[in-house]
């Protein structure tokens, strides 16, 4: 096709990410959340980034640049059509096809200007086996930027990338392991001064914050809970594997006013479950978050972002 590089004046992951001066962890994370996929393949059947995905994700950044939310910019340029060749397009090595989606939450905020701790330095922490420091670096984040938004610019993207690298080269699973362990601690110790600072009112009924017996993956929920004690909010978290009789037991037993449950796989999204939990007086709203939820349908009560679940949440508790 004329105007169309040859496979030899692509772009790999990396390379694309440091033309356009983003961390790759972002660009990927843009692919799985707004399906920004590159169009190109090369003949092992690696991602490339063509001079048309180049023009696409360089009038997002001029958007995102002039203050249009994340989401929204994607939005704009996903469905244009991008002809003009690119001069900045190169050749470059290639980088495995493979992305984690068990962590993520769709953006809805954009990241803030002033240089913080990239998703690229946590990374090289991670590598370095530097886990105090690297959650040091996690709980800075998270009292500059708050919850979501080190979350989604940061934190997940810092998940996914260590994920990625992981499944990449089967091996660097301790890596994964201290990232995982680091960003834990992180939320924990921002959680617990959130508290602290923001003295939820006892008088209100708390959340509850789970995900069903066949989800181990509960990262996500510290993120949820953090975001909420920023607000004030009384939380009760039961973490990954919970079955479904023992969160009906609990919701009984707490009445909160919300409860929120994780799902980051297909496998692990349970609608019958959730139908057939414990009922109260008075009735609690049910959110559910995670790409699990998709595949089963996108129920009504599916949220795709950090910042709409702890809208829905916060609304639930003041309502």
């Amino acid at each position: 096709m004329r105007g169309v590089p040859a496979d030899s004046e692509t772009l790999t992951v990396g390379a694309a990410a440091r033309r356009l001066g983003i961390a790759a962890p972002t660009l990927r994370s843009w692919e799985l959340r707004y399906g920004l996929s590159p169009s190109r393949r090369s003949a092992g059947g690696h991602r490339r980034y063509d001079a048309a995905d180049l023009a696409r994700l360089q009038a997002m950044l001029q958007l995102v640049n002039r203050g249009v939310p994340t989401a929204e910019a994607a939005a704009s340029v996903r469905d244009r059509i991008f002809t003009a060749p690119s001069p900045t397009v190169t050749s470059a090595t290639s980088v495995a096809e493979s992305t984690r989606t068990r962590h993520e939450f769709v953006p809805a905020v954009p990241p803030r200007r002033q240089r913080t701790v990239e998703p690229a330095d946590l990374f090289e922490l991670a590598n370095a086996m530097d886990g105090e420091r690297l959650t040091q670096e996690v709980a800075r984040s998270l009292d500059r930027s708050g919850a979501v938004e080190a979350w989604t610019s940061r934190l997940m993207p810092l998940l996914v990338e260590v994920g990625d690298q992981w499944e990449r080269t089967g091996a660097c699973i301790e890596v994964e392991h201290l990232a995982s362990d680091a960003v834990a601690g992180g939320l924990r110790y921002h959680t617990r001064r959130a508290v602290e600072r923001f003295r939820p009112d006892d008088a209100e009924r708390p959340v509850v914050l789970a995900c069903l017996e066949r989800e181990d993956h509960a990262l996500p929920l510290l993120a949820v809970a953090a975001a909420l004690a920023e607000r004030s909010v009384r939380v009760r978290t039961l973490g990954a594997a919970t079955p479904v009789e023992s969160l009906s037991s609990a919701v009984r037993r707490i009445r909160p006013a919300a409860v929120f449950v994780w799902s980051s796989a297909s496998g692990t999204a349970d609608l019958e479950g959730l139908r057939s939990l414990g009922r109260t007086r008075p009735s609690y709203s049910l959110v559910v978050g995670g790409p699990g939820w998709t595949a089963a349908g996108k129920p009504q009560y599916w949220v795709n972002s950090l910042s709409a679940a702890v809208t829905e949440l916060v609304q639930a508790v003041r309502s």
